[in-house]
């Protein structure tokens, strides 16, 4: 417990500092709160294009996607936060050789790697990507398509696919041991993972086992929306 309790307050330390950080370039900060927004509003309109032309995409209503889209955000404004920018950097510190400060630190050097940089700004889509499941959550409450009870395997699915891309990224990342660059591995990372903004039933047979075995972003944004609407059925009764 004493050791939980010392890296929490180590998180709370880089938190700080990052935000301080943040606030000494407050006209950045407002323009990255606008890309958000901007960004949010794109994939809204994909959505809304593809509703036009039908009512259901794949068996998924256009509340369940909206679900979904909520989800894909929260989660990549997490990967914003601390997984992208750390691991990028972890990159970057093998390659120039100051991971050694890292490795030399009295803590562990995978938290260290992992948390020591966060960027503050992309806690605006955890909080729109939020906003979103939690409107169309009640969209779908009104018509029996949701429950409050589903809330719990939806959560456990969201951080155990939350939890298998970033241990994918991390895997990515030590490849620098290897390799002088891999830039272009976590570029493809970043390609597959806007595949789950959409259910990745609609995608062909092949592609829906690359996202779901190779590369497991179904796991991060389509499982824990099929949790919370009630289409997993092993997971909800």
């Amino acid at each position: 417990m004493r050791t939980v309790h010392a890296y929490l307050a180590i998180l709370a330390v880089f938190v700080r500092a990052s935000i301080q950080n943040e606030l000494a370039y407050r006209l950045n900060l407002l323009i990255n709160l606008l890309v958000a927004l901007v960004g949010l509003g794109n994939a809204l309109a994909g959505v809304a294009v593809i509703y036009a032309h039908t009512s259901t995409l794949h068996g998924w209503t256009l509340n369940q996607t909206l679900l979904l889209l909520g989800v894909y955000t929260m989660v990549s404004g997490l990967l914003t936060v601390f997984v992208s920018p750390n691991l990028d950097q972890l990159s970057q510190s093998i390659r120039d050789g100051t991971l050694d400060f890292t490795l030399l630190k009295p803590a562990s050097s995978q938290f260290l790697a992992s948390f020591q940089r966060c960027v503050i700004w992309g806690l605006t889509d955890i909080v729109l990507g939020a906003g979103l499941v939690g409107a169309s959550l009640a969209r779908l409450s009104q018509h029996g398509g949701a429950t409050i009870a589903r809330l719990v395997p939806f959560s456990l699915t969201l951080v155990a696919g939350t939890v298998i891309l970033y241990s994918l990224w991390t895997m990515l990342a030590t490849f620098a041991f290897w390799f002088v660059r891999i830039d272009n591995l976590t570029t493809i990372l970043h390609g597959f993972y806007a595949m789950g903004r959409f259910p990745v039933d609609a995608y062909p047979l092949w592609l829906r086992r690359v996202l779901t075995f190779v590369i497991p972003v179904a796991l991060v944004t389509t499982v824990p929306a099929e949790a919370l609407t009630g289409r997993l059925a092993p997971l909800v009764p």
